[in-house]
């Protein structure tokens, strides 16, 4: 049995999408990978009374066609919705320390543009052609 592992997660994003070359790695593929990091803030009251904010910066990975729109269409200052699920990476440093992190893939990402703020718009994939790149896309405007 699968646990589940499903996240959804709304902020802002804090810088341009970067596309990821990952022909270094392997030049057979034809894989294609974004990358941004979101800020997400949790606003609250402590126990004195105070108001206070914590915010934690996430890293998003898009595949594929979901890559290139993000690319195309997203930019820093845009809020974002994404529901995906988490993904940790391991590496050792050169000092030999152990680093982890943790990502989200993302499965769907909603976003409302700096220019058009009440247009709504639907940007997906068809099923057929989502299976044959391997992973899920859909990508929303609202």
């Amino acid at each position: 049995m699968n646990h589940l592992n499903s996240i959804l997660l709304e902020g802002v994003i804090v810088d341009d999408p970067k596309k990821i070359d990952l022909s270094e790695k392997d030049p057979m593929t034809t894989s294609r990978l974004a990358k941004f990091d979101i800020a997400s803030d949790r606003y609250y009251v402590d126990k004195n009374g105070a108001k206070n904010v914590e915010t934690v910066f996430i890293g998003i990975q898009c595949w594929n066609m979901m890559a290139d729109r993000c690319i195309e269409k997203l930019e820093k200052g845009m809020t974002v919705r994404v529901v995906g699920r988490l993904r940790q990476n391991r590496w050792i440093t050169t000092e030999g320390a152990a680093r982890r992190s943790i990502e989200i893939v993302a499965d769907h990402v909603e976003y409302r543009s700096l220019r058009s703020k009440n247009k709504a718009e639907i940007l997906e994939s068809d099923e057929s052609e989502r299976e044959k790149m391997g992973e899920p896309e859909v990508l929303y405007k609202f």
